[in-house]
């Protein structure tokens, strides 16, 4: 069973990540250019469902692997390198959660009312290359489970 939540849980971590950096380097830069909001609207509201559902995956498969290493009642306590890399993927899980909810609460919102500026698509291309930052770490994160 773990070897095939391992790799589901790389599959949904290969889109989540292949997506966003592909937003990040190929469509942001363009849309940012011709400050295009129709058409970030259009790409977030095709990718965001199945960006969310391979988030969602990725919690759900990452548990249950965790907890068939370490009971869940043992996360937060003190296990040497594995309790480290335990506390970074939380921690990168938060920094991911607070950096959608801000952009999806505060900047996209903005769009959707058209009350934005040009500095608001500039904003998104930040929030957006944070939550690529972030998905780079928990892929690094997690090789590290493996490799040390």
């Amino acid at each position: 069973m773990y070897r095939i939540l391992l790799i589901v849980h790389i599959i949904a971590a290969s889109i989540w990540v292949g997506v966003h950096l592909y937003l990040f380097v190929r469509l942001m830069p363009r849309f940012v250019r011709n400050q295009d909001v129709a058409a970030f609207l259009q790409f977030e509201k095709s990718y965001e469902p199945l960006g969310l559902l391979a988030l969602a995956v990725q919690v759900i498969a990452g548990a249950y692997m965790l907890n068939a290493m370490v009971p869940m009642s043992q996360w937060l306590a003190p296990l040497g390198q594995l309790g480290g890399l335990i506390y970074a993927k939380l921690f990168w899980l938060l920094l991911t959660i607070i950096t959608a909810l801000h952009a999806r609460l505060r900047v996209v919102v903005r769009f959707e009312k058209g009350v934005h500026d040009a500095k608001t698509m500039r904003l998104m291309m930040v929030h957006v290359g944070l939550i690529c930052l972030w998905a780079i770490a928990f892929v690094v994160t997690g090789v590290a489970f493996r490799f040390g």
